[in-house]
């Protein structure tokens, strides 16, 4: 990994706005209904090639795809893993209850056409890493499209979920406990995390969970109940990164946001 030696090397998220037609069809496929397959990879290119220009030309240095091909930046799992299907029903974020002011002014935003995280698919069998497809195709589309590049970032970088996030919006019905399904979706995760990692790309694990959760399904219980959920899930998420090297990996936090940003030292 690349470290700001002579100047301050710049990244971001790793989502980016979907473009409208883009965002129609993925909202489509999030619900399970139909879409021109043609049509839609067609405008994930389109899509990608403009959100890697729009990085270059900002002077992004760890630049990626801005995971234009995913419908949500963990939702997408239900496509390549088995296991997931139903409706959760999460609770709404605690801000959003307790100050009415700031959920009027916000609620034009969820006029618009987008997936619905609060009601994500469930676990409702053995969740298990089955299709590779999708996250070959998405690395090999990514580098092809950067290698084309007039300009090159300094190195790219490709996101996954956190064991954890997954757990929490996408409720269990399945496993007998929270600490089972939680492990059983690490496990899950680590071919793509590795994958991911095998293809030349930093790794950057997006972790919501570690904060978000304690104003969503933990805001009316004890710190103490929080903090081992917490601690559950970074042991997940480590189990998840055991064969990445501990040496190459580089943790910040950011608005509320947790991030792992890793990669093997080959």
């Amino acid at each position: 990994m690349l470290r700001s030696d002579g100047r301050i090397l710049t990244t971001h998220a790793g989502s980016l706005p979907r473009r409208e037609r883009l965002v129609a069809m993925l909202v489509k496929q999030s619900r399970g209904e139909e879409v021109d397959g043609a049509a839609m990879v067609a405008e994930i290119e389109a899509s990608t090639r403009y959100v890697v220009g729009k990085q270059l030309a900002a002077g992004i240095d760890i630049g990626n795809n801005g995971e234009q091909s995913r419908e949500s930046f963990f939702t997408y799992v239900q496509h390549r893993m088995s296991g997931f299907g139903g409706r959760s029903e999460r609770p709404i974020m605690r801000d959003l209850v307790s100050y009415p002011s700031f959920r009027k002014l916000i609620a034009r935003l969820f006029e618009r056409s987008m997936v619905d995280l609060l009601h994500a698919p469930k676990a409702i069998g053995e969740v298990k890493y089955v299709d590779s497809s999708a996250v070959d195709l998405e690395c090999a589309d990514a580098l092809r499209i950067l290698n084309e590049q007039p300009r090159k970032f300094a190195e790219p970088f490709m996101t996954a979920p956190s064991p954890g996030i997954i757990a929490s919006a996408m409720m269990n019905e399945y496993y007998k406990n929270y600490e089972q399904y939680v492990n059983a979706v690490a496990n899950a995760l680590t071919a793509e995390y590795e994958y991911i990692v095998a293809q030349g790309f930093l790794l950057q694990v997006d972790c919501p969970d570690l904060a978000m959760e304690r104003h969503t399904s933990y805001a009316d219980r004890p710190l103490k109940d929080f903090l081992g959920y917490v601690e559950m899930n970074i042991a997940a998420m480590n189990r998840a990164l055991e064969k990445i090297s501990p040496a190459s990996r580089l943790s910040r936090s950011r608005d509320g946001t947790a991030y792992v940003i890793c990669r093997s030292s080959a």
